[in-house]
């Protein structure tokens, strides 16, 4: 993770600090989402969400051990989201990046999961619950070199919402 300096832009849709989210960062076309797990249904249907992206399915509640994670990636990424709306996993908090101009195809989403699902078993600070990203799929030079970058920023913002499980 960079040691560089960044701004962030924070927009609290519902006016607090426990709700939809909408997160920018400086020099940075991509964007993050975080939505309460009780506001998911009522997002689905945002502009935001039918580009293709990765997420990550949270829980960090109070008296759990160790957060439990799920990762996964889809085009566009509110069906990802969708297959776990009703799911019995324990999650609260769907943290969701994209790319403003759209700019992410599938196979650069699926890894940016996997290296996450990668750093998270790395750092072994979580519980995987689930994971729809185990293979790396083949990208070029330019799509990887664009998904380190990509993924360098994401990890940036993550402790922004307590999220704090891919270092060691």
């Amino acid at each position: 993770m960079t040691g560089k300096s960044f701004s962030v832009r924070i927009f609290l849709q519902d006016g607090h600090a426990n709700g939809v989210r909408i997160v920018s960062r400086s020099k940075w076309s991509g964007r993050g989402l975080v939505i309460p797990r009780v506001c998911l249904a009522e997002e689905q249907g945002r502009a935001e969400l039918s580009a293709p992206g990765v997420y990550l399915l949270t829980e960090t509640g109070v008296g759990a051990a160790r957060p439990t994670l799920c990762i996964g990636a889809a085009d566009p990424v509110c069906d990802g989201l969708a297959r776990h709306a009703t799911d019995d996993q324990s999650w609260s908090m769907a943290v969701v990046f994209t790319c403003k101009e759209n700019s992410l195809n599938l196979g650069q989403c699926q890894s940016l999961a996997a290296r996450l699902l990668q750093l998270a078993r790395s750092a072994d600070k979580a519980e995987i619950i689930s994971a729809d990203c185990s293979e790396q799929p083949k990208l070029s030079t330019v799509e990887s070199a664009t998904v380190e970058i990509f993924l360098d920023h994401m990890l940036g913002l993550y402790p922004l919402f307590g999220v704090n499980v891919f270092e060691k």
